[in-house]
């Protein structure tokens, strides 16, 4: 939420420029210098420090590091630049406005037998990351139900707006709360319970989907377990009583998302992620990684994984990020692929530091390889065997090279389906999907129209979770950050100005508004992600938006398709039903007589 801002220092003497950019994807800012200012990228040094957020406005370059840097080269200087807050609104990449026609072929059985769904997205005055948003609207219809025959046609708009981009949950969200509502609409048709729907509708992995999405983790079906059994479901839907002439409901929905993009972004052949590590004479552990922390705990990540390997204490181990001067390329943090990609890379690495170390101990222990027994700060050549500190392994180890430096690098799966080629597939899939499953419980006030969430049930399937602390935390922020979009967030224009280019009239959930969020952590163990880890911080946010409206369907009979429902919107829709009532009964007074 902080403001867009950029420090560019220029060194007319060396022909060397630095920036200090609030970003996610610093690799990005340096290539987009490079070609913006005409210089060779080894005369650029890009430095991202600690930034609280990213949400997904900072996964590309923005303006505001180009003029920084133009600036600082124009004026042989050293430049500041800080967006202010409306500046921030108007330049921000926030999620595109969208319209949704959506139809879904239900049996009575519950099974889905097809999907049509034709989407418009308002891109605002530049295309961004939008092609890849109206992609991933289409292509993440799959890997979440067992679907075949859908037809999706997508179309990203330019208008005069500010233009839009990826944001949390990228490209999904709009989408499933379309599909979770209307699948929700057809089951009450039906008579069918909605988690009954869901369930027939589920997949079996390992399994391959119609447009290629390979999915070898899933954790669905524990997630509806969860979330049924710890709401009450059974016994409070349709049931649940309200005080005041308030009104409760609960409303289910189910969303997921990508562990990153299984192609990288860029062609030119290399690692999709590299890591590296450094030990020197002093027994430190300094891990060295371009993966840009943005407040979602990946640094700890990087750390916990080595920690874990070597069998050390998490005070041993350091990490450095964010200067493209000292740590390796990365290509950022987004579509949730830092656990996933850095990960892997940061486990290769710390199996290359082990096995010299290993070897470094049977030296001294004078035993073979495949005899040494790591116990972190102890090595054994044997039971009896009294070992080598690690301080005494690592002495060993430096005798004839010196510093160790050793790297890991991770590249995505190899395709191996036939490669379907589909209109939007360039892309690819991904390696490892995460799930997750919502329950929430809302009381509406039918005088006023504001609605209340009273709790919200969510269960995660994030593979493994390697720090439960964080994914809890990731988890309960996107049901937040769903919560403001489903109740409150609105990018409001009039002849394409902005009318909420504040604080003040964009009205952003606060703690206060915040209901209980009781987390599920399901762990499916993907076989492909470190120690089995798959996504955490995005695939919870798409569930909220469904399962709010599902919930107030429950408690007032109307069912809202747009979004936020505000106050006044709410209050506005039961007032027209009020009337429509009324002339109802008139009219059948009127014939009776």
């Amino acid at each position: 939420m902080e403001m867009h801002a950029a420090v560019a220092e220029y060194d007319a003497v060396r022909d060397r420029m630095t920036v200090h950019a609030s970003t996610q994807v610093p690799y990005y800012v340096h290539l987009m210098l490079s070609q913006i200012l005409d210089m060779d990228m080894s005369r650029i040094r890009v430095i991202k420090p600690h930034v609280g957020g990213g949400f997904g406005c900072r996964t590309e370059t923005l303006n505001i590091e180009l003029i920084a840097a133009l600036l600082a080269r124009k004026a042989n200087a050293t430049v500041r630049m800080v967006t202010t807050r409306e500046e921030t609104f108007i330049t921000h990449r926030g999620r595109p406005e969208t319209d949704i026609r959506l139809k879904i072929g239900l049996r009575k059985d519950g099974r889905i037998t097809a999907v049509e769904c034709d989407c418009d997205q308002r891109g605002g005055a530049h295309s961004g990351y939008g092609v890849v948003t109206i992609l991933y609207s289409g292509s993440m219809l799959y890997a979440i139900y067992d679907l075949h025959n859908v037809k999706y046609t997508g179309r990203r708009v330019l208008t005069n707006t500010p233009p839009c981009g990826a944001f949390r949950g990228h490209g999904t969200v709009d989408i499933r709360f379309a599909f979770e509502s209307l699948l929700d609409q057809m089951a009450a048709e039906l008579g069918l319970d909605p988690f009954a729907v869901r369930r027939a509708n589920l997949l079996t992995a390992p399994t391959f989907t119609d447009n290629d999405f390979m999915v070898n983790s899933y954790g669905l079906p524990e997630c509806l377990d969860w979330v049924e059994r710890e709401s009450g479901w059974k016994t409070r839907k349709g049931k649940a009583t309200g005080g005041n002439g308030a009104r409760k409901g609960l409303g289910m929905a189910c969303s997921h998302y990508i562990s990153g993009a299984s192609k990288p972004v860029n062609w030119t052949g290399e690692p999709h992620a590299t890591v590296k590590i450094k030990l020197d004479f002093d027994g430190s552990i300094v891990v060295l990684s371009g993966a840009a922390d943005i407040g979602q705990g990946s640094t700890t990540i990087l750390a916990q994984t080595v920690a874990e390997v070597l069998g050390l204490d998490l005070s041993r181990v350091r990490v450095v990020t964010g200067d493209s001067e000292v740590v390796p390329k990365d290509n950022g943090s987004y579509s949730s692929r830092v656990t996933f990609m850095v990960g892997n890379a940061a486990l290769d690495a710390a199996r290359n530091l082990k096995s010299l170390l290993v070897n470094a101990a049977a030296r001294k222990l004078e035993a073979r390889p495949e005899d040494i027994e790591c116990l972190g700060e102890v090595y054994r050549a044997g039971a009896q065997d009294k070992g080598a500190t690690f301080e005494e392994v690592v002495t060993e180890g430096l005798k004839d090279s010196g510093t160790i430096t050793v790297t890991g690098n991770y590249s995505t799966i190899p395709e191996s389906h036939g490669g379907k080629k589909y209109r939007g597939s360039a892309i690819g899939g991904t390696m490892g999907y995460s799930y997750s499953a919502q329950v929430v419980e809302v009381s509406v006030d039918e005088e006023t129209g504001v609605v209340t969430v009273d709790k919200v049930w969510v269960a995660h399937d994030c593979g493994k979770a390697l720090n439960r602390l964080t994914v809890e935390g990731q988890v309960q922020g996107s049901v937040w950050m769903g919560m403001g979009q489903a109740m409150s967030e609105e990018a409001a224009y009039h002849d394409g100005l902005m009318l909420t280019a504040n604080m003040l009239d964009y009205r952003v959930p606060t703690i206060q508004d915040s209901p209980p969020i009781e987390v599920g952590i399901v762990e499916s163990i993907d076989p492909h992600g470190p120690f089995g880890a798959k996504e955490a911080g995005e695939g919870s946010l798409a569930a909220f938006l469904p399962a709010l409206t599902n919930a107030i369907a429950d408690a007032i009979g109307i069912r809202f398709n747009d979004l936020p429902v505000t106050p006044d919107r709410v209050f506005e829709t039961i007032e027209k039903r009020r009337r429509a009532i009324e002339k109802s009964t008139k009219k059948g007074a009127s014939d009776g007589a």
